[in-house]
């Protein structure tokens, strides 16, 4: 059907389109070690060489290029303390609802997942809420108008 040079570069190229659609910049990688595969085959014709060429040159392209992947595209290369945000307001932009096991919050440009301290409490689009802590992933959230412990403390 296809010669695995033929195979290589067919898939490297798919890839390379598919990254077009993609605003990621991490499957273009992929298709860089899948064209170096092809070059594997072009002389070697061994399935193994090809694969191992294929897994090591994306697995070094993605690795070694990510920072400068995320400065081409504009995203910046953030760390957050999760400290920084407990007791801070946020905006609920998908529901928070337990029973659900949904909702998000927007913090500071950040989007969080949520849940509510409270089983019982839900909170809809467009409130605010304040983030009481923050559990894993996700974040735990109380109505705006309760005070967090640290401003009942006078901080």
């Amino acid at each position: 059907m296809f010669t695995p040079v033929a195979f290589w570069i067919i898939f490297g190229v798919i890839l390379m389109v598919i990254e077009i659609f993609t605003p990621t910049f991490f499957i273009f990688w992929f298709g860089l070690g899948s064209l170096a595969a092809a070059i594997v085959a072009y002389f070697y014709e061994n399935t193994m060489f090809e694969l191992l060429t294929f897994v090591i040159v994306s697995g070094i392209l993605v690795l070694s290029t990510r920072k400068l992947a995320k400065k081409i595209t504009g995203e910046e290369v953030r760390s957050i303390n999760v400290d920084e945000i407990v007791g801070k307001e946020a905006v609920v932009i998908e529901k928070i609802d337990n029973r659900q096991s949904k909702g998000v919050i927007k913090i500071g440009g950040d989007m969080w997942r949520a849940i509510s301290y409270d089983d019982d409490v839900t909170f809809e689009q467009g409130e605010f809420v304040i983030i009481e802590k923050v559990e894993g992933a996700h974040v735990v959230v109380k109505p705006k108008s309760e005070k967090t412990e640290e401003q009942q403390s006078g901080s």
